[in-house]
Protein backbone atom coordinates (compact mmCIF):
# COMPACT_ATOMS: atom_id res chain seq x y z
CA UNK A 1 0.00 0.00 0.00
CA UNK A 2 2.81 2.39 0.90
CA UNK A 3 4.46 1.89 -2.53
CA UNK A 4 1.11 2.31 -4.31
CA UNK A 5 0.51 5.65 -2.57
CA UNK A 6 4.03 6.83 -3.45
CA UNK A 7 3.45 5.85 -7.08
CA UNK A 8 0.15 7.74 -7.24
CA UNK A 9 1.70 10.81 -5.65
CA UNK A 10 4.57 10.68 -8.16
CA UNK A 11 2.10 10.49 -11.05
CA UNK A 12 0.12 13.42 -9.62
CA UNK A 13 3.36 15.41 -9.22
CA UNK A 14 4.25 14.84 -12.88
CA UNK A 15 0.75 15.64 -14.18
CA UNK A 16 0.64 18.88 -12.17
CA UNK A 17 4.00 20.01 -13.57
CA UNK A 18 3.18 19.20 -17.17
CA UNK A 19 -0.32 20.64 -17.15
CA UNK A 20 1.14 23.97 -16.00
CA UNK A 21 3.67 24.14 -18.84
CA UNK A 22 3.05 25.34 -22.39
CA UNK A 23 5.98 23.31 -23.68
CA UNK A 24 5.08 20.09 -25.49
CA UNK A 25 5.62 16.88 -23.56
CA UNK A 26 3.67 14.23 -25.47
CA UNK A 27 3.57 13.57 -29.22
CA UNK A 28 1.03 11.65 -31.27
CA UNK A 29 2.24 9.07 -33.79
CA UNK A 30 1.17 11.46 -36.56
CA UNK A 31 3.22 14.31 -35.08
CA UNK A 32 6.26 12.07 -34.58
CA UNK A 33 6.05 10.77 -38.17
CA UNK A 34 5.82 14.33 -39.53
CA UNK A 35 8.85 15.38 -37.48
CA UNK A 36 10.84 12.40 -38.76
CA UNK A 37 9.90 13.29 -42.35
CA UNK A 38 10.98 16.90 -41.84
CA UNK A 39 14.28 15.88 -40.25
CA UNK A 40 14.96 13.42 -43.09
CA UNK A 41 14.70 16.35 -45.50
CA UNK A 42 17.03 18.56 -43.44
CA UNK A 43 19.07 17.48 -40.38
CA UNK A 44 18.40 16.24 -36.86
CA UNK A 45 20.11 19.33 -35.41
CA UNK A 46 18.27 21.84 -37.59
CA UNK A 47 16.85 23.61 -34.54
CA UNK A 48 13.51 24.67 -33.14
CA UNK A 49 10.71 22.14 -32.68
CA UNK A 50 12.53 19.49 -34.71
CA UNK A 51 15.54 19.60 -32.39
CA UNK A 52 13.28 19.72 -29.34
CA UNK A 53 12.15 16.27 -30.46
CA UNK A 54 15.45 14.84 -31.74
CA UNK A 55 17.43 15.92 -28.67
CA UNK A 56 14.97 13.96 -26.54
CA UNK A 57 14.78 10.88 -28.77
CA UNK A 58 18.22 10.43 -30.34
CA UNK A 59 17.77 6.64 -30.30
CA UNK A 60 15.04 7.01 -32.95
CA UNK A 61 17.56 8.47 -35.40
CA UNK A 62 20.82 6.59 -34.76
CA UNK A 63 22.08 3.17 -33.67
CA UNK A 64 22.96 3.10 -29.97
CA UNK A 65 25.14 1.28 -27.48
CA UNK A 66 23.69 0.80 -23.99
CA UNK A 67 25.46 2.09 -20.86
CA UNK A 68 24.23 -0.06 -18.01
CA UNK A 69 22.69 1.27 -14.82
CA UNK A 70 23.70 0.26 -11.32
CA UNK A 71 22.04 -2.59 -9.48
CA UNK A 72 21.97 -0.30 -6.45
CA UNK A 73 20.94 3.21 -7.54
CA UNK A 74 22.11 6.11 -5.40
CA UNK A 75 19.09 6.98 -3.21
CA UNK A 76 18.54 10.72 -3.58
CA UNK A 77 16.77 12.41 -0.74
CA UNK A 78 14.02 14.79 -1.90
CA UNK A 79 13.42 18.01 -0.01
CA UNK A 80 12.39 21.03 -2.15
CA UNK A 81 13.96 24.23 -0.83
CA UNK A 82 11.65 27.20 -0.32
CA UNK A 83 14.60 29.51 -0.83
CA UNK A 84 14.81 28.41 -4.49
CA UNK A 85 11.10 28.84 -5.14
CA UNK A 86 11.37 32.44 -3.93
CA UNK A 87 14.19 33.40 -6.32
CA UNK A 88 13.60 36.41 -8.58
CA UNK A 89 15.60 36.63 -11.81
CA UNK A 90 15.82 39.52 -14.25
CA UNK A 91 15.45 38.84 -17.97
CA UNK A 92 14.98 41.55 -20.61
CA UNK A 93 13.60 44.09 -18.10
CA UNK A 94 11.26 41.46 -16.60
CA UNK A 95 11.52 40.06 -13.09
CA UNK A 96 10.61 36.40 -13.10
CA UNK A 97 10.25 33.50 -10.70
CA UNK A 98 12.68 30.63 -11.26
CA UNK A 99 9.97 28.52 -12.93
CA UNK A 100 8.96 31.31 -15.31
CA UNK A 101 12.59 32.14 -16.06
CA UNK A 102 13.31 28.54 -17.07
CA UNK A 103 10.18 28.42 -19.23
CA UNK A 104 11.28 31.60 -21.04
CA UNK A 105 14.53 29.81 -21.93
CA UNK A 106 12.49 26.74 -23.01
CA UNK A 107 14.53 24.56 -20.64
CA UNK A 108 13.42 20.92 -20.93
CA UNK A 109 14.39 19.80 -17.42
CA UNK A 110 16.28 21.35 -14.50
CA UNK A 111 17.67 19.88 -11.28
CA UNK A 112 19.59 21.17 -8.26
CA UNK A 113 21.22 18.75 -5.80
CA UNK A 114 22.81 19.79 -2.51
CA UNK A 115 24.64 17.29 -0.31
CA UNK A 116 22.83 14.38 -1.95
CA UNK A 117 19.39 15.97 -1.62
CA UNK A 118 17.30 17.13 -4.57
CA UNK A 119 16.27 20.64 -3.59
CA UNK A 120 14.73 21.63 -6.94
CA UNK A 121 13.57 19.48 -9.86
CA UNK A 122 11.26 20.48 -12.69
CA UNK A 123 10.46 19.01 -16.09
CA UNK A 124 8.92 21.25 -18.72
CA UNK A 125 9.16 19.43 -22.07
CA UNK A 126 10.47 16.00 -21.11
CA UNK A 127 9.68 13.22 -18.65
CA UNK A 128 11.93 12.28 -15.71
CA UNK A 129 12.68 8.91 -17.33
CA UNK A 130 13.67 10.40 -20.70
CA UNK A 131 17.24 9.90 -21.84
CA UNK A 132 18.00 13.35 -23.25
CA UNK A 133 21.13 14.10 -25.26
CA UNK A 134 24.08 15.54 -23.34
CA UNK A 135 25.86 16.66 -26.51
CA UNK A 136 29.32 17.93 -25.49
CA UNK A 137 28.73 17.32 -21.79
CA UNK A 138 29.72 13.81 -22.95
CA UNK A 139 33.28 15.13 -23.17
CA UNK A 140 33.76 15.26 -19.40
CA UNK A 141 32.43 11.71 -19.07
CA UNK A 142 35.12 10.62 -21.53
CA UNK A 143 37.79 12.64 -19.72
CA UNK A 144 36.70 11.05 -16.44
CA UNK A 145 37.56 7.65 -17.92
CA UNK A 146 41.06 9.06 -18.45
CA UNK A 147 41.41 10.46 -14.91
CA UNK A 148 40.44 7.08 -13.50
CA UNK A 149 43.02 5.30 -15.65
CA UNK A 150 45.61 7.89 -14.62
CA UNK A 151 44.85 7.21 -10.97
CA UNK A 152 45.35 3.49 -11.58
CA UNK A 153 48.73 4.26 -13.23
CA UNK A 154 47.51 2.80 -16.53
CA UNK A 155 48.06 6.07 -18.36
CA UNK A 156 50.92 8.53 -17.99
CA UNK A 157 49.65 11.73 -19.55
CA UNK A 158 53.16 12.99 -20.20
CA UNK A 159 53.71 10.15 -22.67
CA UNK A 160 53.13 10.76 -26.41
CA UNK A 161 49.84 9.42 -27.71
CA UNK A 162 51.47 6.84 -30.00
CA UNK A 163 52.71 5.06 -26.87
CA UNK A 164 49.14 3.88 -26.38
CA UNK A 165 47.70 4.14 -29.90
CA UNK A 166 50.32 2.65 -32.26
CA UNK A 167 48.10 3.51 -35.24
CA UNK A 168 49.10 7.17 -34.74
CA UNK A 169 52.82 6.48 -35.01
CA UNK A 170 54.27 8.16 -38.10
CA UNK A 171 51.34 10.59 -38.35
CA UNK A 172 51.11 14.23 -37.33
CA UNK A 173 49.84 13.01 -33.95
CA UNK A 174 53.23 11.47 -33.16
CA UNK A 175 54.93 13.23 -30.26
CA UNK A 176 51.77 14.95 -28.98
CA UNK A 177 51.35 14.20 -25.28
CA UNK A 178 48.19 12.76 -23.81
CA UNK A 179 48.15 15.81 -21.54
CA UNK A 180 47.95 18.23 -24.47
CA UNK A 181 45.09 16.23 -25.98
CA UNK A 182 43.29 16.09 -22.62
CA UNK A 183 43.60 19.87 -22.23
CA UNK A 184 42.63 20.74 -25.82
CA UNK A 185 46.18 21.77 -26.71
CA UNK A 186 47.04 19.17 -29.35
CA UNK A 187 47.37 21.77 -32.11
CA UNK A 188 45.54 19.44 -34.49
CA UNK A 189 42.42 21.58 -34.90
CA UNK A 190 42.25 25.25 -33.92
CA UNK A 191 39.22 26.25 -36.02
CA UNK A 192 36.27 24.29 -34.61
CA UNK A 193 35.29 27.05 -32.19
CA UNK A 194 35.06 29.43 -35.17
CA UNK A 195 31.66 28.74 -36.74
CA UNK A 196 32.55 30.88 -39.74
CA UNK A 197 35.07 28.21 -40.77
CA UNK A 198 32.21 25.73 -41.18
CA UNK A 199 32.81 22.96 -38.62
CA UNK A 200 29.24 21.70 -39.17
CA UNK A 201 28.66 22.82 -42.77
CA UNK A 202 31.96 22.66 -44.70
CA UNK A 203 32.90 19.10 -45.82
CA UNK A 204 36.57 20.15 -45.94
CA UNK A 205 36.61 21.11 -42.27
CA UNK A 206 38.26 18.59 -39.94
CA UNK A 207 35.30 18.50 -37.58
CA UNK A 208 32.91 17.92 -40.46
CA UNK A 209 35.07 15.04 -41.72
CA UNK A 210 35.09 13.45 -38.25
CA UNK A 211 31.35 13.78 -37.73
CA UNK A 212 30.45 12.74 -41.28
CA UNK A 213 32.52 9.56 -40.85
CA UNK A 214 30.55 8.90 -37.64
CA UNK A 215 27.23 9.59 -39.38
CA UNK A 216 26.44 12.67 -37.29
CA UNK A 217 26.61 15.02 -40.28
CA UNK A 218 25.58 14.21 -43.86
CA UNK A 219 28.16 12.10 -45.67
CA UNK A 220 29.69 13.37 -48.90
CA UNK A 221 31.21 11.51 -51.84
CA UNK A 222 34.63 11.86 -50.17
CA UNK A 223 33.60 10.74 -46.67
CA UNK A 224 35.92 8.01 -45.42
CA UNK A 225 34.45 4.68 -44.31
CA UNK A 226 36.87 4.62 -41.34
CA UNK A 227 36.79 7.32 -38.68
CA UNK A 228 40.15 6.07 -37.38
CA UNK A 229 41.83 6.66 -40.75
CA UNK A 230 40.25 10.13 -40.83
CA UNK A 231 41.79 10.93 -37.43
CA UNK A 232 45.19 9.51 -38.38
CA UNK A 233 45.26 11.50 -41.61
CA UNK A 234 44.79 14.93 -40.07
CA UNK A 235 47.67 17.43 -40.22
CA UNK A 236 48.61 19.83 -37.43
CA UNK A 237 47.29 23.37 -37.47
CA UNK A 238 49.88 24.62 -35.00
CA UNK A 239 52.53 23.55 -32.48
CA UNK A 240 51.14 21.37 -29.65
CA UNK A 241 51.07 22.76 -26.13
CA UNK A 242 50.17 26.33 -27.05
CA UNK A 243 46.90 28.03 -26.21
CA UNK A 244 43.93 25.69 -25.87
CA UNK A 245 41.58 25.33 -28.83
CA UNK A 246 38.29 23.47 -28.51
CA UNK A 247 37.96 20.44 -30.76
CA UNK A 248 35.80 17.31 -30.87
CA UNK A 249 38.76 15.52 -32.40
CA UNK A 250 40.73 15.66 -29.15
CA UNK A 251 37.91 14.04 -27.17
CA UNK A 252 37.42 11.28 -29.71
CA UNK A 253 41.10 10.41 -29.42
CA UNK A 254 40.74 10.27 -25.61
CA UNK A 255 37.94 7.74 -25.98
CA UNK A 256 40.04 5.75 -28.42
CA UNK A 257 42.88 5.89 -25.90
CA UNK A 258 40.69 4.50 -23.10
CA UNK A 259 39.58 1.63 -25.33
CA UNK A 260 43.15 0.80 -26.40
CA UNK A 261 44.55 0.83 -22.84
CA UNK A 262 41.80 -1.38 -21.42
CA UNK A 263 40.91 -3.54 -24.40
CA UNK A 264 37.24 -2.77 -23.72
CA UNK A 265 34.47 -0.99 -25.59
CA UNK A 266 33.53 2.55 -24.64
CA UNK A 267 30.03 1.54 -23.50
CA UNK A 268 31.46 -1.09 -21.16
CA UNK A 269 34.03 1.35 -19.79
CA UNK A 270 31.44 4.01 -18.97
CA UNK A 271 29.18 1.34 -17.46
CA UNK A 272 31.87 -0.26 -15.30
CA UNK A 273 33.92 2.79 -14.34
CA UNK A 274 31.31 5.54 -14.01
CA UNK A 275 27.63 4.62 -14.36
CA UNK A 276 27.55 1.64 -12.00
CA UNK A 277 29.92 3.08 -9.35
CA UNK A 278 27.98 6.35 -9.18
CA UNK A 279 24.71 4.48 -8.64
CA UNK A 280 22.95 5.34 -11.90
CA UNK A 281 19.21 4.80 -11.63
CA UNK A 282 18.70 4.23 -15.38
CA UNK A 283 20.54 2.93 -18.39
CA UNK A 284 22.08 5.59 -20.61
CA UNK A 285 23.14 5.16 -24.21
CA UNK A 286 25.66 6.49 -26.68
CA UNK A 287 24.95 7.02 -30.37
CA UNK A 288 26.99 4.89 -32.77
CA UNK A 289 28.15 5.10 -36.37
CA UNK A 290 26.88 2.54 -38.85
CA UNK A 291 30.03 0.55 -37.99
CA UNK A 292 29.34 0.64 -34.26
CA UNK A 293 31.83 3.41 -33.39
CA UNK A 294 30.58 5.55 -30.47
CA UNK A 295 30.36 9.33 -30.57
CA UNK A 296 32.74 9.66 -27.63
CA UNK A 297 32.78 13.45 -27.86
CA UNK A 298 29.06 14.16 -27.79
CA UNK A 299 26.84 11.11 -28.16
CA UNK A 300 25.60 10.16 -24.68
CA UNK A 301 21.96 10.46 -23.68
CA UNK A 302 20.90 10.06 -20.05
CA UNK A 303 18.23 10.97 -17.53
CA UNK A 304 18.61 14.29 -15.76
CA UNK A 305 18.99 12.63 -12.37
CA UNK A 306 21.83 10.48 -13.64
CA UNK A 307 23.62 13.53 -15.03
CA UNK A 308 23.33 15.00 -11.52
CA UNK A 309 24.67 11.74 -10.06
CA UNK A 310 27.66 12.06 -12.38
CA UNK A 311 28.21 15.63 -11.18
CA UNK A 312 28.28 14.43 -7.58
CA UNK A 313 31.45 12.44 -8.35
CA UNK A 314 33.28 15.79 -8.31
CA UNK A 315 32.07 16.96 -4.90
CA UNK A 316 34.55 16.85 -2.03
CA UNK A 317 32.64 14.27 0.01
CA UNK A 318 32.35 11.88 -2.94
CA UNK A 319 36.01 12.23 -3.90
CA UNK A 320 36.97 11.32 -0.33
CA UNK A 321 34.48 8.45 -0.21
CA UNK A 322 35.95 6.92 -3.38
CA UNK A 323 39.51 7.53 -2.16
CA UNK A 324 40.28 9.66 -5.25
CA UNK A 325 39.88 6.70 -7.60
CA UNK A 326 37.67 8.33 -10.25
CA UNK A 327 38.89 11.91 -9.87
CA UNK A 328 41.58 13.10 -7.49
CA UNK A 329 41.86 16.34 -5.57
CA UNK A 330 45.04 17.10 -7.50
CA UNK A 331 43.22 16.69 -10.82
CA UNK A 332 40.39 18.88 -9.57
CA UNK A 333 42.95 21.49 -8.52
CA UNK A 334 44.48 21.45 -12.02
CA UNK A 335 41.06 22.07 -13.57
CA UNK A 336 40.56 25.20 -11.45
CA UNK A 337 44.17 26.38 -11.72
CA UNK A 338 44.30 26.32 -15.54
CA UNK A 339 44.74 29.69 -17.20
CA UNK A 340 41.68 30.90 -19.13
CA UNK A 341 41.83 31.33 -22.88
CA UNK A 342 40.82 34.87 -23.74
CA UNK A 343 38.47 35.07 -26.70
CA UNK A 344 35.28 36.84 -27.69
CA UNK A 345 33.06 34.01 -26.39
CA UNK A 346 34.11 33.55 -22.75
CA UNK A 347 37.22 32.86 -20.64
CA UNK A 348 37.20 29.14 -21.43
CA UNK A 349 39.82 26.82 -19.98
CA UNK A 350 39.08 23.33 -21.36
CA UNK A 351 41.39 21.73 -18.78
CA UNK A 352 40.43 18.05 -18.60
CA UNK A 353 37.78 19.05 -21.20
CA UNK A 354 35.83 21.29 -18.75
CA UNK A 355 34.75 24.61 -20.25
CA UNK A 356 35.29 26.83 -17.24
CA UNK A 357 36.26 26.60 -13.58
CA UNK A 358 36.51 29.62 -11.28
CA UNK A 359 35.08 31.03 -8.06
CA UNK A 360 34.47 27.51 -6.77
CA UNK A 361 32.29 26.40 -9.69
CA UNK A 362 33.19 24.22 -12.69
CA UNK A 363 31.02 24.01 -15.81
CA UNK A 364 30.59 21.98 -18.97
CA UNK A 365 28.05 22.88 -21.62
CA UNK A 366 26.77 21.14 -24.71
CA UNK A 367 25.34 22.18 -28.07
CA UNK A 368 21.76 23.36 -27.74
CA UNK A 369 22.05 24.44 -24.12
CA UNK A 370 22.84 21.34 -22.06
CA UNK A 371 24.82 22.20 -18.93
CA UNK A 372 26.41 20.78 -15.82
CA UNK A 373 27.60 23.05 -12.99
CA UNK A 374 29.41 21.71 -9.95
CA UNK A 375 30.48 23.52 -6.80
CA UNK A 376 32.73 20.79 -5.33
CA UNK A 377 33.36 22.35 -1.92
CA UNK A 378 29.74 23.45 -1.49
CA UNK A 379 28.52 19.96 -2.48
CA UNK A 380 26.15 21.43 -5.07
CA UNK A 381 25.26 20.19 -8.55
CA UNK A 382 23.05 22.00 -11.08
CA UNK A 383 22.15 20.32 -14.37
CA UNK A 384 19.69 20.99 -17.16
CA UNK A 385 18.70 20.07 -20.69
CA UNK A 386 17.59 22.30 -23.55
CA UNK A 387 17.44 22.34 -27.35
CA UNK A 388 18.89 24.60 -29.99
CA UNK A 389 16.90 27.44 -31.56
CA UNK A 390 16.22 27.57 -35.30
CA UNK A 391 19.14 29.97 -35.73
CA UNK A 392 21.37 27.61 -33.66
CA UNK A 393 21.16 30.00 -30.74
CA UNK A 394 21.57 28.43 -27.31
CA UNK A 395 19.52 29.44 -24.28
CA UNK A 396 21.56 28.97 -21.12
CA UNK A 397 21.01 30.36 -17.65
CA UNK A 398 22.88 33.56 -16.92
CA UNK A 399 25.72 34.01 -14.45
CA UNK A 400 23.35 36.14 -12.39
CA UNK A 401 20.81 33.29 -12.28
CA UNK A 402 23.53 30.81 -11.35
CA UNK A 403 24.70 33.03 -8.50
CA UNK A 404 21.13 33.43 -7.22
CA UNK A 405 20.69 29.65 -7.27
CA UNK A 406 23.92 29.02 -5.37
CA UNK A 407 23.05 31.69 -2.83
CA UNK A 408 19.59 30.20 -2.32
CA UNK A 409 21.01 26.70 -1.90
CA UNK A 410 23.36 27.93 0.81
CA UNK A 411 20.37 29.45 2.64
CA UNK A 412 18.10 26.43 2.43
CA UNK A 413 16.47 25.07 5.54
Amino acid sequence: MKHAIQYLLSCLFIVMQFSSSAQQVYYSTTEAAAIHDSIAQSRWDVGGRLSQYSFRYMSEFFPIGVIQRSGQPYPFRYSPAKSLSNISISLNSETLSLDDYLKKLHIAGFIVVHKGTIVYEKYFSMLPQDQHTLQSVTKVITSTLITGLMNEKKININQPIETYIPELKGTDWQGISVKDILNMRSGMDIRSIDFSSGPFTNPKHKNYQLEAALGILPKTANTSSSVYSVIAGFKKDTVPGLQAAYSNINTFVLGWLAEKVTGKKYTDLVSERIWKPMGAGSDAYVCLSDKGIPWMHGGISATLRDLARFGMLFTYSDIRLRKESIISFEQLKEIFAAAPVQNYFAPFKWAYQWDMASDGVMMKSGFGGQALYIAPEKETVIAYYNYVDEDWGMNMISDAALNELLKAVSMRN
